[in-house]
């Protein structure tokens, strides 16, 4: 069985395999992939014979949906910071930052900048990701104190802004597997001399699955919202 799920916010992707086992007790179960704790949308869920189907859907490419706060910077590049965060004074149409005042971009300049990011883009991982380094997670690293720093080749094939009220841009993204939307954020303030995290993240497709496209029902006691689907 495969399952589409909405995960809500504020929890990991281990926590909804673990409220499912409840549901499912006797069986085997996995994800296609991670999805942050501050993230919600579109995780797909293994159960059974379906964590067979998993490796299928690993690599299909995804949508997100997502806002960028440039007064902000902090070590996980999302509000979820664990050790350092630094939060930047507005001032007419910029930031203070470092007792300088940084003015913020048109639509049009940050419009120009994501258009860099199609088809590909070396772009700077996040301390805090699940990419693994030597066997272990870099966010296991980082907790222990190793703070690596890497840059990686990114896909995206398409960005549009939804919205744009500095210092929050709202962003829908279609990317390749293996594409972090934290360092497109972090990227894309450097890039003005901004801060640059995300205060919100949604997963709204992977592949042909799409959550606008489904019909979601509770599933189990835990909270959850899901549906069966099919490869």
């Amino acid at each position: 069985m495969l399952l589409a799920i909405d995960k809500p916010t504020g929890i990991t992707s281990y926590d909804v395999i673990r409220r499912l086992k409840r549901a499912f007790p006797k069986q085997k179960i996995g994800h296609s992939g991670t999805l942050d704790p501050l993230a919600t949308g579109l995780l797909i869920i293994g159960i059974g014979s379906g964590t067979k189907l998993l490796t299928q859907i690993q690599g299909l490419d995804k949508k997100y949906e997502t806002t960028i706060d440039f007064a902000q910077m902090t070590d996980t590049r999302d509000v979820d910071y664990r050790d350092s965060h630094e939060q930047y004074k507005i001032a007419d149409k910029g930031i203070i930052k470092n007792d300088q005042f940084i003015a913020a971009p048109s639509q049009v300049e940050l419009e120009e900048k994501l258009s860099l990011l199609v088809p590909e883009k070396e772009l700077p991982l996040t301390p805090f990701s699940a990419k693994k380094k030597d066997g272990k997670k870099m966010y296991e690293l980082a907790r222990d104190g190793h703070i690596l720093t890497e840059n990686r080749v990114m896909k995206v094939f398409e960005n549009k802004v939804v919205s744009y009220d500095f210092p929050l841009l709202k962003l829908t993204l279609h990317v390749g597997s293996g594409t972090y939307i934290r360092s497109i954020g972090y990227w894309l303030g450097q890039e003005f001399g901004l801060g640059g995290i995300l205060t919100q993240l949604r997963r709204t497709s992977i592949g042909k699955f799409n959550l606008n496209d489904m019909k979601l029902e509770k599933i189990g006691d835990e909270g959850l919202l899901g549906c069966e689907i099919e490869l």
